[in-house]
């Protein structure tokens, strides 16, 4: 028999789910901790960002738009610009034309590579926001997939008290004036460090994790 006990009501969270955020907040989130940089396409900062898979436009570059997955950020690596830097300057542009035809929001080179200028003009042309980074591409992805991750995972907000207690996340929930702040002081009496008080963040990470951090508002109190 399924236990059909009520559940109190500060246990009936449900999860949300971020669906887009704005190109801006990517650039701005990512340029100081990646030493990110502009080098186009700032008209096309309000562009959202759908997906937090990435994609690498090698087929694309090549002709083959069939598979294209163009509402993801684009990254382009050493291959990428060593295949465009192969062909005639009237074979690059046309390559690209065909891949910038698509409503991609954002475009990431990594390596410190650059882009010629016909591409940048391309690039300023169709609006498409384009960065560059010196971080090889192996680990931009990383860096890159993990703050996606943190954006589009599931998320709540529980009222509490959360507590990191020997590298634990230790969480109180009950109703108001049950004593949950009362034990989370005890708590920090003893050594150990407060996290959140009141209302506790909540995100999955990865299939089994849950992380637990505190607002911007509440920080520092």
């Amino acid at each position: 028999m399924p236990d059909e006990t009520p559940k109190p009501s500060w246990l009936n969270y449900k999860p949300l789910q971020k669906e887009s955020f704005s190109v801006k907040f990517f650039f701005e989130q990512m340029k100081d901790r990646f030493k990110l940089r502009l080098l186009a396409g700032e008209q096309g900062f309000d562009k959202r960002i759908t997906d937090k898979n990435l994609h690498r436009p090698g087929l694309a570059l090549a002709g083959y738009v069939g598979l294209f997955t163009f509402h993801r950020i684009q990254i382009f690596g050493n291959t990428e610009l060593y295949y465009l830097s192969s062909l005639s300057k009237d074979d690059r542009i046309k390559a690209f034309s065909t891949l910038a035809s698509f409503n991609i929001p954002c475009i990431v080179i990594t390596n410190s590579n650059e882009f010629d200028p016909d591409l940048i003009a391309l690039c300023e042309e169709y609006g498409i926001p384009t960065f560059l980074t010196p971080i090889e591409t192996t680990k931009a992805i990383y860096f890159i997939s993990d703050f996606l991750d943190d954006q589009f995972n599931l998320h709540t907000s529980i009222h509490g008290s959360f507590i990191d207690v020997y590298g634990v996340g230790i969480l109180f929930v009950g109703k108001s004036s049950v004593g949950k702040s009362e034990v989370a002081l005890d708590l920090i009496e003893r050594g150990h460090r407060l996290v959140a008080d009141d209302v506790v963040v909540v995100t999955q990470k990865g299939e089994g994790i849950l992380m637990g951090s505190g607002t911007e508002l509440g920080g520092h109190f």
